[in-house]
């Protein structure tokens, strides 16, 4: 008697390639809480340098996020610096901040990308020193 291989009644989903929703050119997000000790800033005011700021989490004190059609602003506060970032689908960042799993945030000269191709661009980080000298 020989036997028949059966063919799967269902045909097994298609391998498709969508965006790594937790990392990419504007940074990284942990998944998994794993209480992160350090946020880092990343600046590339020329585009090719780059300046990073680092900061342990137990010194961001509060941010505030900033909603219009054109551009979001997200504004921490870091001890004493003020950290102004600006870009789209930052309200990603917030959440990640508010579950302390932001790893790095990264500037990303150019254009904003279509919502499919990155959900999450960050067009510039500033950081304002208060410190009185």
């Amino acid at each position: 008697m020989t036997l028949k291989h059966k063919r799967p009644a269902i045909p097994p989903e298609p391998v498709t390639s969508k965006p790594d929703n937790w990392s990419g050119s504007w940074g990284r997000i942990n998944p998994t809480p794993t209480g992160l000790e350090v946020v880092r800033f990343c600046q590339r005011p020329d585009g090719s340098s780059e300046r990073t700021h680092s900061y342990p989490y137990r010194v961001l004190s509060s941010w505030h996020w900033i909603e219009n059609s054109l551009e979001e602003e997200l504004k921490i506060e870091a001890g004493a610096d003020l950290v102004t970032v600006r870009g789209k689908g930052l309200i990603r960042i917030v959440d990640a901040l508010d579950t302390g799993t932001l790893e790095v945030l990264s500037e990303v000269p150019g254009e904003i990308p279509a919502y499919e191709e990155s959900p999450i661009w960050v067009t510039a980080i500033s950081v304002e020193s208060r410190r009185e000298e």
